[in-house]
């Protein structure tokens, strides 16, 4: 199958009203007023209806990665290869269509557990984007949403599971030592990409799974000071900063990491690099990033 791009992320929270202020007084998204109501909240980037959904429940954490696929017939050529890959999948009701703005998916679970949606149709919004903090737009077009980085306790079964049932390409391997002792642990991890140039859409992680469900979220801007600025925004308004401005050596994205109200982290990044796949080989790093990216657990 060809999966297309991200095109949103699904998440949980006990406070509305907490996302509501990080979204428009941090990040710059826009708030989709026609759909947002007490217990939904659509964020939008582009010219989607929304990219983020976040719903009132009973926990802070990331629900489902939304995959986007080209139409009708691509996505029922994807049922038919899960089914004959044995993997299970359940139809969107009519009530998770609406919820997501699309035609019609389904969801699934990767060996790992990480909740996945795979749709086709989603819907533009009626009025033009406008940041709340005057953001020019994020990277989108063309490319969708950004990029997951999912834990995997396994990393090889479920790389497997992404390269050989949905599609994916790899981009890059990663391995480095988790601080300067000789004997220290690895951290591994697997970057993949889909049907479009960003370098990787979905990475996987060789960790347990996070309380929060998810590792991060990425969102792309157009210029390094709306990078700059958004590093002023969150220091402002008292978000944890979970790594200091760098530059990453596999995709070349010049940005820093910041805890969202679930518990993840949303890197807020530039200059990604956007690949040639037919010219492209495959990469193996060791080292995360040429500069920067100091990382800062927040305190328990």
């Amino acid at each position: 199958m060809k999966i297309e791009s991200l095109s949103y992320v699904s998440i949980e929270t006990t406070d509305l009203q907490e996302w509501d202020d990080y979204a428009k007084n941090v990040v710059g998204l826009m708030k989709n007023e026609s759909l947002s109501d007490d217990h939904n909240l659509y964020l939008r980037m582009d010219e989607k209806a929304f990219r983020f959904h976040i719903q009132t429940g009973g926990s802070k954490k990331f629900i489902a990665a939304g995959l986007n696929i080209r139409g009708k017939e691509e996505f029922e050529v994807a049922k038919n290869e899960l089914t004959s890959a044995n993997i299970e999948f359940a139809d969107f009701s009519d009530e998770l269509i609406a919820a997501r703005c699309v035609e019609n998916g389904i969801t699934l679970k990767d060996p790992a557990g990480n909740a996945l949606e795979i749709s086709y149709g989603g819907a533009d919004a009626d009025e033009p984007f406008l940041s709340p903090q005057d953001i020019k737009g994020f990277i989108t077009k063309g490319l969708g949403f950004g990029h997951v980085v999912f834990a995997a306790p396994d990393l090889e079964v479920a790389h497997s599971f992404y390269i050989d049932t949905l599609g994916f390409g790899d981009s890059d391997y990663m391995n480095f030592p988790m601080g300067p002792a000789p004997d220290a642990p690895e951290v591994k991890l697997h970057f993949m990409h889909c049907d479009n140039p960003r370098h990787h859409t979905v990475a996987l992680y060789e960790s347990p799974i996070p309380p929060s469900g998810l590792i991060h979220t990425m969102v792309e801007v157009n210029n390094v000071d709306e990078v700059g600025h958004g590093l002023d925004r969150a220091m402002q308004n008292n978000v944890h900063i979970s790594s200091s401005l760098g530059r990453h050596s596999n995709d070349m994205m010049v940005s820093f990491y910041m805890q969202t109200p679930s518990g993840f982290d949303l890197e807020f990044g530039y200059d990604g690099w956007q690949v040639d796949w037919e010219t492209f080989t495959k990469q193996e790093s060791k080292i995360p990033s040429f500069w920067g990216h100091a990382f800062s657990p927040p305190e328990s």
